[in-house]
């Protein structure tokens, strides 16, 4: 049985979905399924995550998992399937190509996917998948209304930091329950007394020896010990004595200090004091001396023995002795090297790549239009609706405060539209050039990185940029990459597109790839 799926990610764009089951039908009726009978449709309104997500398992997942027989999945677009698709989803249906189980067909985009795909239309893929998720997050990141008003409202608007809690109780006046912060009956004194032993020009490792034989244990499910380098997090917080610190801004919260703001200060003020001298450690160029390690989570110091001019790293092991073992950090410098090479793009390729960007974007520009078109729709409603409060404000002459936070509501949507409508256009206009960046970034990554030149700092940036996270796990360094990066690694995996460009191992029938 076959698959054709059409999906929409917000339900004003509802109307969207005839347009795609038209395509979806016409490509069924050129492979003459529908005269077999030979398909399944399933459209999914994305907005209902719990309820579309069900619905997804049982009528296609489990299906597909089940069947022994060859199937095709369709969907109209790269972007159909990336978008809104759960990376659980999209693990599975990767999987199952590569088993050879199902091919996936895109047809707007001429691009099929099945188990001997060459490297290119895999290649071909996963940027689309990088894409469409790049575009995503540059809305996502300037989308960010509510929790700007929350943060002058001096509400924080995620976990709280250890030390505190987070929990509910009671109802406002809309009956929604009300959420707080508090200090936490367990670990507020202990937090407290580290910063005492701070002030005092105790080191972060001191303070994190002695509150751990005080019973001090983070607040997870692991219930760890804190370790030196949380701790100089910590004692940097403003959040302890009334300040939120949120993307370079201080907002002022209204959650009970744990620490006065005294306190804090010369906490600071021996921070800046140690820095000023230097230590057997702070003073030494170590490229990766943030690292964490993978067994326990403590830190990696890179201050061990000496030999013909190397430096070796070994974890602290603050945590209880695991056999951790001192590693030259010449090695982990290559296995950098090693990572930024496995996501190098060719330069012959990179035009191309760019073409395919711009392609991406026309894709885009549908995702972008939708949206643009919902929004003023919502704002042309919400014009009206302050319109007639207007009109209707003598039937509030005994509430008048009704009429304003009714007003007050309304001009607040208002604005969010506004921002909403701002945040697209911005993420739409900065979607090609980031995404070229990143593309040349990765073809040139291994020679700014190994050039004597670059500062170690600007080397740092370099990693950080295309890495997530890292930890050392024995002797090996363990990357989670962040995207695109993740999707050029898989690419790479395969190297058959960096010998040329003519491979064609797809069936005869099927037709276009992009590298052909």
């Amino acid at each position: 049985m076959n698959y054709l799926i059409a999906r929409v990610s917000d339900p004003k764009q509802l109307d969207a979905l005839p347009a795609q089951r038209q395509k979806l039908y016409d490509y069924a009726n050129r492979c003459n399924w529908v005269e077999k009978k030979d398909y399944v449709y399933v459209a999914f309104d994305e907005t209902a995550f719990k309820d579309t997500r069900k619905k997804f398992q049982e009528k296609v997942m489990k299906p597909l998992m089940a069947t022994k027989e060859l199937s095709i999945v369709v969907f109209d677009k790269i972007d159909r399937f990336s978008r809104d698709s759960s990376s659980e989803e999209k693990a599975v249906l990767t999987k199952l190509f590569r088993e050879g189980r199902i091919e996936m067909h895109f047809p707007s985009d001429n691009l099929f996917i099945h188990k001997n795909s060459p490297a290119a239309d895999l290649f071909r893929l996963d940027i689309g998948v990088a894409l469409a998720g790049y575009y995503s997050s540059a809305i996502r990141d300037n989308v960010k209304r509510r929790i700007d008003q929350k943060l002058r409202d001096g509400e924080w608007p995620g976990k709280a930091p250890i030390g505190y809690i987070n929990y509910v109780g009671g109802e406002d006046a809309k009956g929604e329950p009300v959420r707080d912060i508090k200090p936490d009956p367990e670990r507020a004194h202990l937090i407290l007394e580290g910063f005492k032993l701070r002030s005092n020009g105790m080191s972060y490792g001191a303070i994190a020896k002695e509150l751990k034989a005080a019973g001090l244990v983070s607040n997870t499910k692991l219930r760890r010990p804190i370790p030196a380098g949380q701790w100089e997090q910590m004692l940097a917080n403003p959040f302890y004595y009334g300040e939120m610190h949120y993307i370079d801004k201080l907002y002022s919260h209204k959650y009970e200090p744990i620490v006065p703001v005294w306190l804090w200060e010369k906490c600071q003020q021996v921070k800046k004091q140690r820095a000023a001298t230097p230590t057997k450690y702070n003073n030494k160029p170590f490229l990766l001396r943030s690292l964490k390690c993978q067994t326990c989570g403590f830190s990696i110091t890179f201050d061990g023995p000496k030999h013909n001019g190397h430096i070796y790293a070994k974890c602290t092991e603050w945590g209880g002795k695991h056999g951790a073992k001192w590693i030259d950090e010449a090695a982990l410098y290559e296995q950098v090297v090693a990572l930024l090479k496995s996501i190098q793009v060719p330069n012959k390729l990179l035009p191309v790549l760019q073409a395919e960007v711009e392609r991406s974007y026309e894709a885009e520009q549908e995702y972008y239009r939708m949206n643009k078109t919902k929004l003023l729709a919502e704002l042309k409603e919400q014009d009206e609706e302050v319109k007639r409060l207007f009109k209707e404000r003598s039937k509030f002459n005994l509430r008048p405060e009704l009429f304003e936070e009714l007003v007050r509501d309304a001009e607040s949507k208002q604005k969010e539209i506004l921002q909403q409508l701002e945040s697209h256009a911005k993420g739409d206009k900065a979607f090609v050039i980031g995404a070229n960046y990143l593309l040349e970034l990765a073809t040139n990554a291994v020679g700014l990185f190994t050039d004597e030149r670059t500062k170690l700092e600007q080397k740092r940036y370099l990693i950080n940029f295309v890495v997530s996270t890292m930890t050392l796990d024995g002797d090996k360094l363990v990357f989670n990459l962040k995207e695109p990066f993740k999707a050029l690694l898989n690419s790479n995996t395969d190297n058959s597109w960096l010998r040329g460009l003519d491979s064609n191992q797809r069936p005869s029938g099927y037709t276009y790839s992009l590298f052909s």
